[in-house]
């Protein structure tokens, strides 16, 4: 199976992706590797030391953790900007399967600026998956942001790949400013057509999926697709969300990786974002 790429600051944020890629990597039988990137905005001499200093932290962090045991993975330490570095990395790597620990705000550089997670995306067109849950807990239920595309196609499928035991539910969220409410789901403002068509659809989905063995269901709802999966993610106690990319370029690109990034920076579950297509 292709190697798991982890990054990590060392933060006990961090730690859960650490070990939820160490899990995932035993589960695929795949190869894992733990990338720490030290600022390069500090004098030579303070980098070095910090430098020496992560390699010492992540090689107790290996000795001492259970998650890691008989995994050996490879340790990287790299100075410099974090988003090209990860995809440096996973492109050495041939990663399959980039995992990061749940976004943390850099205050008012972070708000000029483009967050963290969006430059990652941005760098690598490889599957990431934002660990926030509990690590140890294999995963129980999946919700996949359904649109009848490819891209969502994609999501489903690398779902099953990292959670193949889990139940899925697709949720198809269809935005109408003029027939929702206030809050975007108005369910009672959907002609009865526009629902029946959504039911074929759903149910044709469904079948479809469930003919690799899989538990598949299929939902519905008005409104945004990020806070319609994040509200009923919530309400239905799914522990991983995923979601596809489209390949787009410019503002489309950024519109269609919008729902991506506000899943992964708002979620209580973990967030798995599969590659363009």
């Amino acid at each position: 199976m292709d190697p798991v790429l982890v990054a990590t600051d060392l933060s006990a944020r961090s730690d859960r992706a650490v070990t939820r890629a160490a899990h995932v990597a035993k589960a695929r039988g795949a190869e894992l590797h733990i990338l720490h990137v030290a600022d390069d905005d500090l004098p030579a001499a303070i980098l070095q030391r910090r430098s020496e200093e992560a390699e010492a932290v992540l090689a107790t962090m290996v000795e001492g953790t259970d998650a890691l045991a008989g995994l050996s993975p490879k340790l990287h330490v790299e100075v410099g900007d974090i988003a090209p570095l990860v995809a440096k990395t996973a492109n050495a790597a041939e990663a399959g399967l980039i995992v990061l620990g749940s976004h943390r705000g850099r205050g008012l550089g972070e708000l000029l600026g483009a967050p963290t997670l969006t430059r990652i995306m941005r760098a690598v067109e490889r599957p990431i998956l934002i660990a926030v849950g509990r690590p140890d807990k294999a995963y129980g239920k999946v919700m996949v942001g359904w649109d009848h595309s490819s891209a969502s196609r994609k999501a489903f499928d690398l779902a099953r790949d990292v959670a193949p035991e889990a139940a899925v539910e697709l949720l198809h969220a269809w935005h109408d400013p003029y027939l929702a409410g206030p809050y975007g789901f108005d369910m009672g403002a959907v002609s009865s057509a526009a629902g029946r068509e959504w039911a074929d659809q759903m149910r044709d989905a469904v079948k479809e999926l469930q003919m690799d063995g899989a538990t598949v269901t299929g939902e519905a709802a008005v409104g945004a697709p990020a806070p319609a999966l994040l509200r009923h993610a919530e309400e239905t106690s799914a522990d991983l969300i995923a979601v596809g990319r489209h390949a787009r370029s410019g503002v489309a690109r950024f519109l269609l990786g919008e729902t991506a990034i506000r899943a992964a920076m708002h979620a209580t579950c973990d967030v798995l974002i599969a590659p363009p297509v």
